[in-house]
């Protein structure tokens, strides 16, 4: 009986400890797992920083030039549309009569994430 109880109890743990193996995602599976993209690290990334401060995140521009230094971002993008800020930084809109300085060259979701963090950014 001591026997048989033992081989029912192992084989319950083998089949446990197999579900459990297969319901954790690997290799192909977890790659597919959506990435999370972090807007504050992306404006960092692409160097957003060289010409823009956004204070609220105490970010400093690092120019030391009047001619590159471009305004203080907390504020701005809360008050504009998405699509026009994507547009505008893919340099194929105008803001004020002026294209960005410099085009975004991350992908559409990269753009997107920046978009909806610059758009939280507002004066405290």
């Amino acid at each position: 009986m001591k026997k048989t109880l033992a081989f029912a109890s192992s084989m319950v743990l083998t089949g446990l400890l197999l579900a459990v193996s297969y319901s954790i995602p690997t290799g192909a599976a977890a790659a597919e797992a959506p990435e999370v993209l972090d807007g504050k690290q992306l404006f960092l990334a692409q160097k957003c920083s060289v010409c823009h401060t956004v204070s609220s995140a105490a970010i400093q521009a690092t120019t030391k030039s009047a001619k590159m230094k471009g305004p203080d971002l907390t504020g701005v993008a809360p008050k504009l549309d998405a699509r026009l800020l994507n547009d505008y930084l893919r340099k194929k809109a105008e803001i004020n009569g002026k294209k960005h300085g410099k085009e975004f060259t991350g992908s559409d979701e990269e753009i997107g994430a920046l978009i909806a963090w610059l758009q939280k950014q507002e004066k405290k």
